[in-house]
């Protein structure tokens, strides 16, 4: 799920004669979405072998809404804390076009894009859907966010997850990200080999498996292997999920253009309720929990990013 973002700036502290660098909102954004995965503490009923794999047909249309809540801390030169809670709702929607045996074809279009941000600094209110804001930073917010609003992207994905084809239309497919639309056609690429992916259709309980994804962030190269373990199946409302738990380590590979960017994750996982009637993720929950320390111009800014972000999917015809 792609989620626009800030550009860098420099904000005034607590004594107007210094400024303090305050880093791109954007990347711990960007890193907290790309480990991807999530779900719900639920009961655990039959436990089996279960064949897994992703079944949409074509016409069917398929609701997405994406729910980021993070809270960033940030240890200022001066000594001085700061805490940023952000929330974030994406709503996209999944048309089927076509499917056949090796898998389905895709159109997503963002809907709407919701953001709140609150700091003793920074108050943004944004919504799509009301028209543009009137302060600096949900300005940019809203350019970013045009760029993929209403523009249908499509794809192949497999019967077990994995990306076939990706169509970018025409004015994306030379598009560079930048600070202010970090949009190019590998993050493109990206949000969508972030479904969970399948190695083999059939599973035992206890069965795990891995898959890596890279993400390239105007600079800012990651690294994330996910571990997968299916749980067995759980019964909600009479409908049969299955249940996979995700622990997932992101790496850093190579820090952006002038930033020095020390990464350690401590701790992220998920879980995974998967539909093994439609073929199709169910709900999703993500625990993201990242230390980070940045170096700019000599200055130095210690992080901790604490998220949850929970998918839903909902067939909607």
């Amino acid at each position: 799920m792609l989620i626009p973002g800030l550009e860098p700036r420099r904000l005034a502290s607590r004594d107007p004669q210094h400024m303090v660098f305050r880093p791109p909102g954007y990347l711990m954004k960007s890193l907290a979405i790309a480990l991807i995965c999530l779900p719900i503490a639920l009961w655990i009923g039959s436990v089996q072998a279960q064949t897994l794999e992703w079944k949409l047909k074509t016409g069917q249309s398929i609701d997405v809404q994406t729910v980021n809540e993070m809270v960033t801390s940030m240890m200022l030169p001066d000594g001085a804390k700061e805490e940023m809670p952000m929330k974030q709702m994406v709503d996209v929607q999944w048309k089927i076009k076509a499917s056949d045996d090796k898998g389905f074809d895709v159109e997503q279009t963002v809907k709407r894009v919701r953001t709140s941000m609150k700091s003793p600094i920074l108050n943004v209110e944004y919504d799509s859907d009301q028209g543009d804001p009137t302060d600096p930073v949900g300005k940019q917010i809203a350019k970013g966010t045009k760029s993929v609003l209403g523009v249908p992207i499509s794809a192949k994905i497999g019967r077990l997850g994995n990306l076939i084809e990706l169509k970018l239309p025409p004015s994306m497919v030379e598009q560079k990200a930048s600070p202010s639309n970090p949009l190019s056609a590998e993050s493109l690429k990206a949000s969508f080999q972030q479904q969970i992916e399948f190695t083999k259709s059939n599973v035992s309980v206890g069965d795990t498996w891995e898959q890596t994804l890279k993400a390239n962030l105007n600079g800012m190269q990651t690294r994330s292997v996910l571990t997968y373990r299916f749980d067995g199946n759980v019964d909600v409302d009479g409908r049969k999920l299955a249940k996979i738990h995700v622990d997932a380590v992101t790496e850093l590979v190579q820090s952006p253009p002038g930033i020095e960017v020390e990464l350690q994750d401590t701790g992220s996982d998920g879980d995974i309720l998967f539909d093994t009637e439609l073929g199709c993720v169910f709900q999703s929950i993500q625990r993201q929990r990242l230390d980070m320390n940045l170096s700019v111009g000599g200055r130095k800014v210690q992080q901790a990013i604490q998220g949850t972000t929970t998918t839903t999917y909902r067939l909607a015809n």
